[in-house]
């Protein structure tokens, strides 16, 4: 069991354990009842041993095992600067997560700058990328992301405002104002590629 476990959480990771939203996650980390860090691109990042404290003085109770699954777990970046559109999308994705259809693990960022490193390290299998995000081009994002072997496979999805033109890098387009069912419908079961 340990060996599944990760050392450091990010707010997503722990609010998925702690059953909670990762906005509530945030508030607890700045009203200072979990100890967190920031990374060098500003995200938090809480460690175990900390979370465990936590979860304890609050009475959450946390079984590790039930909660920990490896085999399954999809990997999901935001690129986008919108909170809204980043909580829609998590409170989606927390939601289709709590039925049969398997976890995700997210990361968010809102820059091309980070947005560059986290593809390379985090390997997601889906991207939404926000094509009005300042100083990026959405469309070579997405390119890139395809000549990447690493995420090749990955699905891309433009987030964009009702009425703009479907940009053709993309496998799918979400719309502003972000609909949950849109989301879930995109997020869906992906499909088994085996290896060539």
């Amino acid at each position: 069991m340990g060996d599944k476990l990760p050392d450091v959480f990010s707010t997503h990771s722990a609010a998925r354990f702690c059953r909670v939203t990762p906005m509530t996650i945030i508030r607890w980390v700045e009203e200072g009842r979990i100890k967190a860090y920031k990374t060098p691109g500003g995200h938090r990042r809480i460690m175990r041993g900390d979370l465990e404290d936590f979860c304890r003085r609050a009475g959450i109770p946390f079984q590790w095992a039930e909660r920990v699954e490896t085999d399954g777990t999809r990997r999901l970046l935001i690129i986008d600067d919108d909170k809204a559109v980043v909580d829609a999308i998590l409170d989606a994705v927390i939601d289709e997560g709590a039925g049969d259809s398997g976890q995700w693990e997210v990361e968010h960022t809102d820059n091309a700058f980070d947005a560059g490193r986290l593809v390379s390290t985090f390997r997601p299998d889906m991207v939404f990328i926000d094509t009005q995000l300042p100083g990026a081009h959405a469309g070579r994002m997405a390119t890139a992301i395809r000549n990447d072997p690493a995420t090749a496979r990955a699905r891309v999805v433009a987030v964009t405002p009702e009425g703009a033109p479907r940009p053709v890098e993309f496998d799918d387009v979400l719309i502003h104002p972000i609909a949950k069912r849109a989301v879930q419908r995109i997020t869906g079961p992906l499909p088994l590629v085996k290896p060539t």
